[in-house]
């Protein structure tokens, strides 16, 4: 207990609340810019056990704002769990830190939650689907969790126990905005803020204060703060929190060609494709990933059968690159 005599010194904290934190199973759902910074203060405070979900590894371009990762993480093509867990380990060896490579969607986050029984959710995604995911999940299950989102020189935080407004409460529909880090860049200032107004709201939570019943919401080129007490934008017939129905729990998210952040689209195959002869040119393998090139296009094909593809600008062209896909790979053996 020595290593947090200072935090514990703060008297809304204090022992009782460490203890708290330590017997505390955490679950931060994504390990990238926001899930790197949030994993490492928790661990740094003494988290009982901590469970990272992702399904991404390390390049180079998340270097400027995602804590934890290296140079070498990004030339070796590394998991970033096991990344993550390489270096967490080494801050604080009394942490259980548990990482799962997987891919969050509507088939398997209830039974992840099922089966780790999380105390707290942190959210550390990059896109809102998922994260109305999350809240029906938790809804359903009764987890509390943070909402937490970055893009720019915002963002904003807000700790979701079901008491007062949820997620869809504050947002009817998925914003269509189209805003993401890949489009419109971030700024790593605002990634550490709302990755620290998040992990606050845990440790509120675990003291027993219960989350701030605040959207809290920044700007941190224009160095803006504001806080919106969030009672009275409770929706008194949300679908999700008064009528439990779970619109994204009950769809397929799984499509076979899938838009993501960017310039950037998912193709779905069978994950056989990963062991056998693929079309273009192989650059770089691991047991993981392997990077290819194919006429234009940069691939990155991960074990699962995933195979992210850099440089589409349109739908009906992803749409067409995987019809091709299969085609050519029915000319290889399996």
């Amino acid at each position: 207990m020595e290593r947090y005599d200072r935090q514990m010194k703060f008297n809304d904290f204090g022992e009782n609340s460490q203890k708290n934190l330590m017997s505390a199973t955490l679950m931060v759902m994504g390990a990238g810019a926001l899930g790197t910074h949030v994993s490492e203060m928790l661990v740094r405070m003494g988290a009982g056990k901590l469970i990272i979900i992702d399904m991404d590894i390390v390049e180079m371009t998340n270097l400027h704002r995602q804590a934890l990762y290296t140079e070498k993480d990004a030339e070796d093509m590394t998991l970033k769990v096991n990344a993550a867990k390489e270096k967490l380990c080494q801050i604080n060896r009394n942490v259980e830190i548990l990482p799962i490579n997987a891919e969050i969607n509507s088939s398997n986050i209830s039974a992840i939650l099922r089966k780790y029984q999380p105390d707290i959710v942190i959210d550390s995604m990059d896109h809102f689907e998922i994260r109305f995911l999350i809240n029906e999940a938790c809804h359903k299950l009764d987890i509390p969790w943070v909402y937490g989102a970055a893009v720019g020189s915002k963002g904003s935080v807000y700790g979701i126990d079901f008491k007062g407004p949820c997620l869809k409460c504050l947002m009817e529909t998925l914003p269509s905005t189209g805003e993401s880090c890949a489009i419109n860049g971030v700024l790593p200032p605002v990634i550490s803020l709302i990755a620290s107004m998040e992990v606050s709201e845990v440790i509120r939570y675990l003291s027993g204060k219960g989350f701030s019943k605040q959207l809290i919401t920044v700007d941190t080129f224009k160095i803006g703060f504001q806080t919106i007490n969030i009672d009275e934008l409770k929706n008194e017939d949300c679908v999700v929190c008064k009528n439990r129905i779970y619109e994204q729990l009950n769809k397929n998210m799984l499509a076979t060609v899938q838009s993501n952040c960017g310039s950037v689209y998912t193709l779905r195959f069978d994950e056989s494709v990963f062991n056998q002869e693929l079309p273009g040119k192989t650059i770089k393998t691991s047991a993981f990933v392997k990077l290819l090139t194919y006429k234009k296009y940069k691939l990155t094909l991960f074990k699962d059968g995933r195979m992210n593809v850099h440089g589409i600008s349109r739908k009906e062209e992803a749409n067409a690159l995987y019809q091709e896909m299969i085609e050519k790979l029915s000319e290889y053996p399996v």
